[in-house]
């Protein structure tokens, strides 16, 4: 074989191995493409345009009998059908989607007031007090004498503080349910009829069968009342501040701080009237005014511990982190309780600064105040697992959640979650197994097991186990995380295969 010939072959497979090499990356770079389009991550528009072409000859060319048999299976849902959905959704916080569902329910029966009830409802729960007010006041264009629609009405009145208003609503309405004597009863109490208001909330204090929140709110305003009648000589001030406290504590932070502020107007000096106050604008989250009013209590008495509670929370509120803390550990200091709430709320703040030791220290002490709720454990075992790097303080904690919720499958993934932090494969498998099959619809031992294959280098079963997380989380932060890890996967694969190629 000549010389010349040989420096052809040569070339000829240099050549390939490009072509190869340029081949396969083309190859690997579509796949990935193709995966992230299917993971609905990505959209590729010719695909969805050939989709929507081949739909509309196929619709062409099937007959009308056939279209008729795709309707009924393809039907859109029914009234009832979304009044259940709009149900299901509301019960787990899902509120927009609540919403939604409770929309398309109203388009199917526009003179249906309920549907339009269920939206307003939520939105007063999402403090959307105009938006609540507006539909309110639409239903009751479809129904003038709804009683439930003047109740949202007034209670978003309320929400906008606009509340002689507020009163007006829910005087007009003519009936003796508790919720309409108790709302028409602290009206009547913000605007100083004290006997009305004491006579219509002790009335829906005893309402039989009635809802026992409302009957115990109204309970509180009349011991309020009585209280202020066993002093002979008492105040109005005083009375003030004992109705302010009941619009606190009944979760009415608009009128308690309406009520109070004349008080503070005439006496400065008022310990509790500037703690009411600044709670108040605390649960409306106008923080800087809560920290104006409860540096004011604190210089009334500095070591109340209500006063530095709160006035962390506030500072927390403001982004202020550093004092937030500082009043946090003294309130924890001077005996606040319940401790916990303290310790909660020291462990999200020590998160933030990212002193991993002390949040986990915290999170730990709130695990010791009440072991009860296996949502406790979670994020103590993140910490020691993802930021510390101590599998063992993992594998400790995660045991003793397993001790408190021996049936739970959250508590079989946090300790395979943690054995797997410390190479015990085996165990963590057995125990992410577990956990699956005591809820077969929870995502995270799926995350965690493509985690365990993917730190043993079988990656075909990493990316198993990390789409069928991405599929059960449903947009959750654990199926987010299996996508992202899924494509890393992906990207490795493609990298390690052209660096392969290169060098052929």
């Amino acid at each position: 074989m000549s010389w010349k010939h040989t420096q052809e072959q040569i070339t000829l497979h240099a050549i390939m191995n490009k072509f190869l090499t340029v081949l396969n990356f083309l190859l690997l770079t579509t796949l990935a493409l193709l995966t992230l389009y299917v993971f609905d991550i990505i959209e590729i528009p010719f695909l969805n345009e050939q989709k929507t072409q081949e739909e509309e000859v196929i619709q062409q060319d099937i007959t009308a009998a056939q279209q008729e048999e795709i309707q009924k299976v393809t039907r859109s849902k029914s009234y009832d059908e979304l009044m259940e959905k709009g149900k299901v959704y509301a019960e787990n916080g899902l509120y927009d989607l609540a919403i939604d569902a409770y929309t398309q329910a109203s388009q199917k029966a526009e003179l249906n007031k309920e549907p339009l009830l269920k939206i307003t409802s939520i939105q007063l729960l999402k403090q959307e007090y105009q938006k609540a007010k507006d539909m309110s006041s639409h239903i009751l264009t479809i129904d003038q004498q709804s009683g439930l629609a003047k109740l949202y009405l007034g209670q978003a009145n309320i929400g906008l503080e606009n509340f002689p208003e507020a009163k007006n609503v829910f005087d007009s309405i003519t009936s003796d349910d508790q919720k309409v004597q108790y709302y028409q009863g602290i009206m009547a109490v913000f605007f100083g009829e004290y006997e009305r208001g004491r006579s219509l909330l002790a009335a829906a204090s005893t309402k039989e069968n009635g809802d026992e929140t409302i009957a115990r709110n109204a309970l509180n305003f009349v011991n309020g009342l009585n209280e202020f009648d066993r002093y002979a000589a008492g105040l109005n001030n005083h009375l003030r501040v004992l109705m302010a406290r009941s619009f606190a504590q009944v979760g009415e932070p608009r009128l308690a701080k309406e009520v109070i502020w004349p008080v503070l107007k005439e006496t400065r000096e008022y310990r509790d009237a500037w703690i009411i106050l600044g709670y108040s604008y605390l649960k409306i989250k106008q923080f800087k005014d809560a920290i104006d009013a409860l540096e004011e209590a604190k210089k009334q008495d500095p070591e109340k511990p209500e006063t530095l509670f709160y006035l962390g929370l506030a500072y927390a509120g403001n982004d202020e982190t550093a004092k937030a803390i500082t009043e946090l550990e003294q309130a924890l200091e001077n005996g606040y309780e319940p401790k916990i709430h303290v310790e909660q709320k020291l462990a999200e703040l020590y998160f933030l600064i990212e002193d991993y030791e002390s949040s986990a220290e915290k999170y730990e002490e709130v695990i010791t105040l009440n072991s009860t709720e296996i949502d406790y454990f979670v994020r103590p075992i993140w910490l020691y697992i993802e930021k510390l790097n101590k599998p063992e303080k993992a594998i400790a904690l995660s045991e003793k959640a397993q001790l408190h919720h021996p049936d739970n499958a959250m508590s079989y993934n946090l300790l395979g979650w943690s054995q797997i932090s410390n190479k015990d494969y085996m165990n963590g498998r057995q125990n992410l197994e577990k956990a699956i099959s005591l809820s077969g619809n929870f995502d995270a031992p799926y995350l965690n097991m493509g985690w365990m294959y993917e730190k043993q280098n079988n990656l075909d079963k990493a990316k198993e186990f990390y789409k069928k997380a991405f599929e059960m989380g449903n947009g959750s932060s654990t199926g987010t995380l299996a996508a992202s890890r899924y494509n890393s996967i992906l990207e490795k694969e493609k990298n390690n295969s052209f660096m392969v190629n290169i060098f052929n």
